[in-house]
């Protein structure tokens, strides 16, 4: 498996192919919307780009429950699949993905904040709203993608609220690690005591699974996904 992985990087290293769109399972199938708006927004930046359907889960999910082998034969098919298409670079918006793809599959991924804050030059200003920004926890904690978003939300004029908790030392939603699945209570509370920390009444996340279930814990306060406030409807 190492052996085809060497050669996959090497045949694409320094060529141009094919920059991969791939939101991952939980936005395609729960929030389709991100997707629509994402692709919008790279393309009105001029982000040349492809959606691959054959390209399926990243295999995040197994690996972190466990079954590793069944992990080990979806990676290796979707990099097969990614070397039929000449995948060269890959753009996900999901932070599971970002992770698994560039820590596991160990190939040229970035999240999307990455990819448009190089373009947000060509943004267009909003206002001056005043919004709290959440880090996921694997953008943040384990991957150092800390200054991409603000630096989208400043660009188009939003003021920031940093809460105690950010950055590299960010709290968890508590959707992660398996947690809503097994102990649905206990990642409510969770929730909660995250929404808490967040003083702005409208709160700007960039992953899927922040989303969804800090929504479901928002009481008053609103929740919006990164790709809502940088394009219009």
């Amino acid at each position: 498996m190492l052996g085809f992985l060497d050669k996959l990087k090497g045949s694409i290293s320094g060529l141009k192919g094919t920059t991969l769109y791939y939101p991952g399972c939980l936005t395609r199938h729960a929030l389709p919307f991100v997707m629509v708006k994402y692709k919008a927004l790279l393309s009105d930046l001029g982000v040349d780009f492809k959606i691959i359907d054959e390209i399926n889960c990243c295999g995040a999910p197994l690996l972190n429950a466990g079954y590793a082998l069944d992990f080990a034969e979806i990676k290796e098919k979707n990099i097969r699949l990614m070397k039929k298409h000449n995948v060269t670079r890959i753009i996900t918006n999901c932070p599971h993905c970002y992770d698994m793809l560039k820590n596991q599959y160990f190939l040229p991924a970035e999240h999307i904040s990455q990819t448009l804050e190089a373009h947000k030059h060509k943004l267009a200003h909003r206002g001056h709203e005043e919004i709290a920004y959440h880090d996921p926890c694997l953008l943040a904690r384990k991957n150092n993608v800390i200054k991409e978003p603000r630096l989208l939300l400043k660009q188009i004029g939003f003021r920031i609220i940093e809460p105690a908790r950010s950055r590299e030392k960010t709290f968890c939603c508590g959707a992660g690690g398996g947690l809503k699945q097994n102990s649905p209570a206990l990642a409510n509370q969770i929730a909660k005591e995250r929404l808490n920390h967040l003083g702005a009444k409208k709160i700007i996340v960039s992953c899927p699974y922040c989303l969804l279930h800090l929504s479901e814990n928002a009481g008053n306060k609103k929740i919006i996904e990164l790709s809502q406030v940088l394009v219009e409807d």
